[in-house]
């Protein structure tokens, strides 16, 4: 038997915030955002609302879609990069308001890759021991709370959301074909939160310097993006004894428009293979890839025995794609 998708899920906030809301607080307007970044609005959480919230109800609609119930489920796996807190892992609210009390429920962090990186570990589990039969990975961020709106530069980028899927046994031959995972520790500066951990934990000095926001380096995160994914979308498609031409669907991870343009003409990938939810729902990080995915099977976008490519990139920095034939 193979192993493969059962059943995705998504959930979006109702709130949309506009790039002209943003404009009525931060130094930018929708005339610039949606040249630069494709996005002309994103979803935000209510201020009562935390990543385990969104993760969990994407969690339990995919759970819905493969037909199963939640004492089925032997795993769970969540990604994210804005955890409900340092610690415990955000997995563990997951878990117990689902009710999954038998597996084990743990955080990969791998910030905008961590849902593939996800997917990826998710599998190998499934594949070292029959005691893993189905997983649930989910994707869940709210960074409308880590960003910082006096930072132009990122703020605009991300948007709140979650998404899920159920792995289980399919068919031979279907399923997962092949993974590659990546990850360039010397750019670890690129992309992140300087301030919260052991390095530099919490203090007056630290809040008042804003160093408990998310910062990132827009130019390094394309020039690293448009190089690694590329090459981990090959590498993994060559453990797949495939090729680009092999492709029917690319859901990349939704950073900017721009971005995906460019990572498709790099692939020689015609661009209606590569769905987009950016314009509407921003960058939700861990979260794209899943609501994207979601939002394809919703539309009747694949078929059984289609290659589909799920590929990100993220902080750290991180790059990573899983092939799979659908089914």
């Amino acid at each position: 038997m193979g192993i493969g998708i059962l059943g995705t899920g998504a959930y979006l906030p109702e709130q949309v915030v506009t790039n002209d809301d943003l404009a009525r607080i931060v130094d930018t307007s929708d005339e610039w955002i949606v040249s630069h970044t494709g996005i002309r609005q994103r979803r935000r959480a209510t201020t009562d609302t935390s990543s385990s919230d969104l993760g969990i109800l994407a969690a339990r609609r995919a759970v819905s879609a493969a037909g199963l119930s939640t004492e089925q489920i032997d795993g769970l796996v969540v990604a994210t990069s804005s955890p409900d807190q340092v610690q415990p892992a955000t997995a563990c609210r997951v878990q117990a308001e689902l009710g999954l009390m038998t597996g084990p429920a743990f955080d990969v962090s791998a910030v905008c890759a961590g849902f593939v990186y996800g997917v990826a570990v998710a599998h190998g589990l499934m594949c070292a021991s029959a005691q893993y039969r189905r997983m649930l990975v989910t994707g869940c961020e709210v960074y409308s709370k880590i960003l910082d709106y006096q930072d132009r530069t990122s703020c605009v980028f991300f948007g709140d959301g979650a998404g899920a899927v159920v792995l289980g046994q399919v068919p031979d031959r279907y399923g997962i074909l092949g993974s590659h995972l990546t990850t360039d520790g010397t750019q670890r500066d690129v992309v992140g939160i300087p301030a919260g951990g052991t390095t530099e934990p919490a203090s007056a000095e630290t809040v008042a310097a804003r160093r408990h926001y998310f910062r990132m380096d827009g130019p390094r995160v394309w020039d690293f993006a448009t190089t690694a994914l590329p090459v981990s979308i090959k590498q993994a498609l060559a453990v797949a004894g495939l090729g680009v031409a092999d492709v029917d669907l690319l859901i990349t991870h939704q950073a900017n428009a721009r971005l995906i343009d460019a990572v498709a003409h790099s692939l020689g990938m015609p661009r209606e293979k590569v769905p987009t939810t950016v314009e509407r729902y921003g960058n939700t990080a861990a979260a794209s890839v899943p609501i994207t995915l979601d939002e394809a099977v919703a539309a009747g976008r694949l078929r059984r025995g289609d290659i589909v490519v799920l590929a990100s990139v993220g902080g750290g920095m991180t790059a990573g794609t899983v092939v799979l034939r659908w089914y």
